[in-house]
């Protein structure tokens, strides 16, 4: 009786170039760095390229994506395979991407599918391996980019224009590999090759394998059942197997044996009065084990949630379309997150801290959905059991991202082992709430006339210029059908209605602020829809991050060569400006006011969107916007984008922002137009008297509150009075809800700021502040003596924050003059008035001081550091 052992492959490895680029670099083998390991992490560790994430390094690191590399080892191990029913097989759980490998002198493999793990049976070949011979493993990786050209002129691109495929050239699409690796627009081309996962030897006699754990609990919550089901590789024809529960507390809740069927066994256990999963917001994360053994043989554990998911896709009241709401446990949850890209383009680099230390910030930022991209990959092990752990919930990609993909039956294929591979690998994970088939294809379909009509449901459509929906539309819903458990599928992001992007059904990506129309952030009111699963702003990461990637002083403004570089989103130099010139007064240079300036921006675009958004969630069937997520929530290199938190983990304005407006309870306000100018002038704004004010109240309770308003003169700080009547409310708000509250008059309302805030009626605790500012900001005069006072408490883990005026869009730093990353602020980027003071948790601050920011700033003190 043989227990399965695994043996890592992970010592003696080196590699070289094998191909004759930039004068045959590493043209002789060389140790690597680490194992798992890509050809840039090597080559960064020898120095012989420069850091592609620096200054105009990029495009001195092209030559090493069109490179050929080899891989060996010669440190294989010997074994005694012994007993003649003991097998070796080599595993390999992820190669970048195209390889051919030889074990010894023999060829054992060829694989071109970077997502898909490999396992070869080499029994009968280290058998035959002499115990002097000292066995290698060698991987032979060709060009990605060369082998996907070739790979599109096998197969024929379908598009009528080559030109139809967003980042990269079109030959991405014909090679399953992380499609980011060609180049996007928030990040560099660099193409990865090599060992990107552990390579193992497994010893065994008996194994387990296609293990699927997948659980439902009954609509009254009152019992769940958890079926666990798999086979048996060389069992014999009645083979034993335990099945055992064990519960969040330890408890054993089950222990079952039963006999496996022609090398297949399955098993329901019914779990009565289950402890159930919640995303953080509403819950705790109870994980229940599970424990399947061939006694003597192997053993597997999966950890699961129980949880009861629906897709809700009902009627709405007074509108047309349909809901898009994710039912947790029988609780309809308006759900607020952001969207994910690969944490690194050199993938080995990361590790669990790197994917804790994300998406525990996430968290921080009261986030309860993450929305894995398309372009990028099926994450980590990691990432899925850090999400079940801290109720974070996942809306995953499969991996096709704006383009128009083959269908060529090999193309089949090879997407449908990949495809089981993942959803058998990540499928079990409670915090896994839906698979969307790709990103964006169906938007671009419509966009460049690809043959798309939406009522046809048969197809067939393989031999149309837009093949792919036999993936979307036939394979990937089969899939998700036999193995994918309760989570439900989604043709793509975007999808639903008449087009992908409609708005009154499925979820929709808003683009026409920013890019596309170019419309204004105040416009994201008339972008309402059932779920918007994408949107941003772009803005600048921290100085700090900025000064990192560019190191020569006289780059760092932002109309340099290196700005341009380090900043992928198209047209940026004439966005920033028009968007910042309509608004407010800016500043190009010196950078810290730029970056100021942009950050400042997205911020406010930020506090339009989520505020308008977040209260068209207004009760059952009138949920007529049930999620909002964010592109992006982080960066894969230190440059601009529409990042959260940037690469540097600095957290923008903008995430403060996101945090405040996800919070349980929010007030919110919004001026309104009450008269236009005369018709026959023209430059005048229209006047906005009207305030009406809302509350959302996220808990499941009905909450007790009062409503506190009071206004100030901007130039001057002095108190305006208000009608006496609403001053102070009493308002009870009914749960997991917005409630219109009043509209108001606003005293001189283009010189007047108003603020609210909620507190609960009993514990006086503040719940939520909002402040009201007259817009256009480039039209205001701040008060000349405004001064905003900082004062760090003796114990080092508070800012008190306090002003004579009003104040906005108060950020608080350290300076760069004092070493060190700046501090972890629990808030920042808030608007001060009068009477009040903000007190702000930081941590990591060791006693360095502190200086704040905010809008004109430049104006009042040229003299000020940073």
């Amino acid at each position: 009786m043989t227990v399965l052992k695994q043996i890592a492959i992970d010592k003696g490895w080196e590699f070289k170039q094998a191909s004759h680029l930039n004068n045959s670099t590493a043209s002789s083998f060389l140790p690597v760095s680490q194992f798992p390991t890509v050809a840039h992490i090597d080559l960064l560790h020898h120095g012989l390229i420069p850091d592609p994430y620096i200054d105009d390094n990029e495009t001195k690191c092209l030559w090493v994506n069109e490179a050929d590399w080899t891989y060996r080892t010669l440190d294989f191990p010997r074994v005694d395979l012994g007993d003649r029913n003991t097998r070796a097989v080599l595993v390999f759980e992820g190669l970048d991407t195209v390889v051919d490998v030889s074990l010894g002198e023999e060829h054992i493999l060829f694989s071109k599918n970077m997502h898909l793990p490999q396992r070869v049976d080499v029994t009968a070949l280290l058998k035959n391996i002499q115990i002097q011979t000292k066995a290698s493993l060698e991987l032979r990786f060709r060009s990605a980019p060369a082998y996907a050209r070739e790979e599109k002129t096998r197969i024929g691109y379908r598009a009528p224009n080559e030109t139809d495929v967003h980042f990269g050239g079109p030959e991405r699409l014909f090679l399953r590999k992380a499609q980011y690796h060609w180049g996007w627009d928030w990040g560099p081309a660099i193409n990865t090759s090599g060992p990107w996962k552990p390579i193992y030897l497994q010893i065994y006699q008996k194994r387990i394998d296609e293990l699927l754990v997948r659980q439902k609990v009954s609509p009254d919550l009152s019992f769940a059942v958890i079926s666990v089901r798999g086979s048996i590789e060389h069992g014999s024809l009645r083979e034993k197997v335990t099945v055992n529960v064990q519960s969040p507390t330890g408890t054993y809740l089950h222990a079952s044996s039963l006999m496996a069927s022609d090398g297949r066994f399955e098993v329901e256990i019914t779990v009565q009065n289950p402890q159930l999963w919640y995303p953080h917001s509403h819950g705790e994360q109870p994980l229940f084990k599970i424990f399947v053994e061939i006694p003597g043989y192997d053993k597997k554990t999966q950890h699961i949630g129980l949880r009861r998911l629906q897709l809700l896709q009902h009627s709405l009241k007074d509108t047309t379309g349909t809901a898009f709401v994710f039912e947790i446990n029988n609780l309809r949850m308006f759900l607020g997150g952001s969207c994910w890209i690969p944490g690194d383009f050199m993938l080995p680099r990361l590790n669990r801290k790197s994917y804790s230390d994300w998406l525990r910030l996430a968290k921080s930022g009261n986030q309860t959905m993450i929305r894995v991209w398309g372009g990028g990959i099926v994450e980590s092990d990691d990432f899925y059991d850090i999400c079940d752990q801290e109720g974070i919930l996942i809306w995953q990609d499969f991996l096709f991202a704006c383009g128009n993909y083959p269908a060529s039956p090999d193309f089949l294929r090879n997407v449908e082992v990949e495809a089981r591979s993942q959803l058998r690998r990540v499928g079990h994970h409670a915090s896994l709430v839906l698979w969307a088939g790709n990103n964006e294809d169906y938007l671009l379909a419509d966009r460049f006339g690809w043959d798309i009509d939406y009522s046809d449901e048969k197809g067939p459509w393989d031999q149309t210029n837009f093949p792919a929906r036999e993936i979307y539309e036939r394979l990937l819903p089969r899939l998700v059908e036999e193995l994918g458990g309760d989570v439900p599928y989604w043709r793509s992001s975007p999808y639903g209605g008449s087009h992908s992007n409609d708005r009154t059904i499925g979820d929709t990506h808003v683009w026409d602020v920013w890019h596309g129309k170019l419309s204004a952030y105040q416009d994201y009111k008339a972008y309402t829809s059932r779920f918007i699963s994408e949107f941003g702003f772009e803005s600048c990461p921290s100085l700090r991050t900025l000064h990192r990637a560019i190191t020569v002083p006289a780059e760092r403004h932002a109309q340099s060569r290196f700005f341009d570089i380090h900043d992928k989103g198209p047209g940026h130099t004439r966005r920033y400006p028009m968007y910042m010139g309509e608004n407010f007064r800016f500043r190009m240079n010196p950078l810290r006011d730029f970056v100021y300036c942009t950050q400042f921006l997205q911020a406010e675009a930020m506090a339009y969107a989520y505020n308008c958004w977040r209260r068209e969630f207004r009760g059952p069937e009138q949920e007529y916007c049930a999620g909002v997520l964010v592109w992006q929530l982080n960066d894969i290199w230190p440059g601009t984008s529409w990042a959260l938190v940037d690469h540097g983990l600095q957290c923008k304005p903008a995430f403060f922002i996101t945090k405040r407006a996800l919070s349980k309870v929010v007030v919110g306000m919004e001026r309104t137009v009450t008269k236009q100018a005369p018709y026959i002038v023209t430059g005048y704004p229209p006047e906005k008297h009207k305030l009406n004010i809302w509350a959302v109240n996220g808990t499941v309770q009905t909450l007790k509150v009062t409503l506190k308003l009071c206004a100030f003169d901007i130039q001057s700080g002095s108190w305006v009075a208000l009608a006496s009547e609403l001053e102070e409310h009493w308002l009870e708000l009914e749960p997991n809800r917005t409630t219109e509250v009043m509209a108001i008059s606003i005293p001189n309302p283009d010189n007047t700021v108003v603020a609210a805030y909620l507190d609960d009626s009993e514990t006086s605790e503040r719940l939520a502040r909002w402040i009201s500012w007259p817009e256009p900001l480039r039209l205001l005069h701040l008060c000349p003596d405004l001064h905003i006072t900082t004062q760090v408490a003796d114990s080092g883990d508070k800012v008190l924050l306090s002003t004579n005026a009003p104040a906005k869009g108060v950020t608080i730093l350290v300076p760069l003059s004092e070493s060190g990353e700046d501090a972890v602020f629990e808030d920042n980027f808030v608007d001060l008035v009068p009477g009040e003071t903000v007190t702000i948790g930081v941590s990591s601050l060791n006693g360095r001081k502190v200086q704040t920011r905010f809008l004109y700033d430049w104006e009042m003190d040229e003299g000020f550091e940073l």
